[in-house]
């Protein structure tokens, strides 16, 4: 699923962090970081990786990081006495892949894909209907609404939040959707508030690069600002 990933050096400066292998900083289009993967080598507990990380990032880049957007995965160096198959530690599908290969794959658990989003015109309104698949299961968000194209972006975010009522499992709607462009790049950013038991309203934000598509584009936003969540 497509995500910014705005600070090149912070993520070189976590890898030179002894054990660590592979790291992916997730940031929001302000350069903010929103999720942390490590893939560590074992030997170290990950709760004490998650502080050297968030250590790092402050001395170095004056940068607090919440431990909650740190998630660690430790992965053996040498195949085991049981065979030629590496040990991952917190990993629910385990494999002999490089490292990128599974920090993406870890990235990529529990999320749902776009498959479909069309967009009719009924004379002054349009309807927007987005399609997800997860697991071979199919969540489909439907909403109408005015068809002027500054309409357009808030009605692609809510069909596709709709999408995900069945997996969020919580009130959730979208407080804003926009198409920007910043230089020499365009960008979706939506923000959702969500109706958390006990906490109330938090405040997720996902941006997604347009590749072309701005409708895709705001669908992308969306799954971005929700991704932990569904994780």
């Amino acid at each position: 699923m497509p995500s910014l990933r705005l600070l090149p050096d912070l993520e070189e400066s976590i890898r030179q962090i002894p054990g660590v292998r592979a790291v992916s900083v997730v940031t929001d289009a302000h350069a903010q970081p929103t999720e942390v993967h490590v893939l560590a080598a074992p030997g170290k507990p990950a709760k004490q990786v998650v502080r050297d990380v968030q250590s790092l990032a402050m001395a170095q880049f004056d940068i607090d990081l919440d431990h909650r957007i740190v998630s660690v995965v430790q992965i053996e160096d040498e195949p085991s006495a049981a065979g030629d198959v590496s040990t991952v530690i917190d990993s629910s599908e385990p494999g002999p892949a490089p490292a990128e290969e599974i920090l993406e794959e870890i990235e990529a658990q529990a999320r749902p894909m776009i498959s479909e989003i069309g967009v009719r015109s009924t004379g002054s309104e349009i309807e927007v209907e987005v399609r997800l698949e997860l697991d071979g299961a199919t969540f489909v968000g439907i909403e109408r609404g005015a068809a002027a194209a500054s309409a357009r972006p808030r009605l692609v975010a809510v069909a596709t939040l709709s999408a995900l009522d069945e997996l969020l499992g919580l009130p959730a709607a979208v407080e804003s959707s926009a198409v920007v462009d910043t230089g020499t790049h365009t960008v979706a950013l939506v923000v959702i508030t969500l109706s958390v038991p006990r906490l109330g309203a938090q405040s997720l934000a996902g941006s997604a690069m347009v590749r072309g598509d701005e409708t895709d584009a705001v669908a992308r936003a969306v799954l971005a600002a929700v991704n932990r969540r569904l994780g």
